[in-house]
């Protein structure tokens, strides 16, 4: 005797696996693009994020003299923070990237057939 709970289980047909050519040809795009969304994020994000005053530590209550120092802690959080920031920025423009990828390939086929036909046309061969 089976409980509902069983009878519910998900019954879906297992994911189809990707080509080893669509993952050939995929997975260098995508990293490619992401690393250029990457490098467009922080050159942009670069110019705007300065660091602003620093926090101080509250004086010590262990009879150092109260000397305040800069704790590391707050410097690596802001650090996370902004890396976290720009990953789910260049996340986010990866598919225009992937678009502008595409088109400067696209373009760049294009260019390097009409040449090879000038030059096979001056050549005499076409």
């Amino acid at each position: 005797m089976t409980s509902p709970a069983a009878s519910t289980r998900n019954t879906s047909p297992p994911p189809v696996a990707d080509s080893l050519l669509a993952r050939y040809l995929t997975t260098p795009l995508f990293f490619a693009a992401f690393l250029l969304s990457f490098l467009l994020v922080d050159t942009r994000n670069h110019n705007i994020t300065q660091p602003t005053t620093s926090r101080k530590a509250p004086p010590s209550s262990s009879g150092g003299g109260g000397t305040e120092k800069e704790e590391p802690w707050v410097w690596r959080a802001r650090r996370r923070r902004l890396a976290r920031l720009e990953i789910g920025q260049a996340l986010e423009m990866r598919r225009l990237v992937v678009g502008a990828l595409l088109l400067g390939v696209g373009v760049g086929c294009g260019g390097a057939w009409w040449v090879g036909r000038w030059v096979l046309r001056v050549v005499g061969w076409l």
